[in-house]
């Protein structure tokens, strides 16, 4: 017997094949485990499956999909009695200790708000839209786009100071 997939088993399979390489970086980068990263993606398609309604109608269902990422993401660290905070995807990365400028960088982008820190990594590290951002993040896209603008300016300037 031929079995057909419903539509929305077809568009989470095809949310998967699209987003699956960018989900595991970006748990990669917070959890620093490639383990991690795999359990936390399928949590987080576990997690879509049961909000398929949520996701239809989402103005964009890959920010949608990064939206779920993220909850998945802090539980985890929930779990381990830890914050987000705590470990940043700045820190998961090793700079080359001859660059200095890379390191001054990253010093800046640490100490900024966890929100600006999130959305410049979605932006620059998962090339997110506005749009797809503000819909991960469950904020306003004048929100992303102003806290976007401020991390960029703090930056720099610091590293003109620097």
């Amino acid at each position: 017997m031929l079995m057909t997939l419903s539509p929305a088993t077809h568009h989470i399979e095809q949310l998967y094949r699209e987003s699956r390489q960018a989900l595991t970086s970006y748990f990669v980068r917070r959890h620093g485990s490639v383990q991690a990263a795999e359990d936390l993606l399928q949590e987080t398609f576990l997690r879509l499956m049961k909000r398929m309604d949520g996701c239809r109608r989402a103005a964009s269902p890959k920010g949608y999909l990064f939206g779920i990422a993220r909850h998945v993401s802090a539980d985890s660290w929930r779990r381990r009695q830890r914050t987000p905070s705590e470990t940043t995807a700045v820190e998961s990365i090793e700079a080359p200790e001859s660059d200095q400028r890379l390191i001054e960088a990253r010093e800046i982008i640490a100490a900024l708000p966890s929100l600006q820190r999130e959305i410049l990594d979605l932006r620059f590290q998962h090339d997110l839209s506005y749009a797809e951002i503000a819909e991960a993040l469950n904020v306003p896209v004048g929100t992303v786009r102003s806290r976007l603008h401020n991390a960029l300016e703090i930056l720099r300037e610091k590293m003109k100071q620097g």
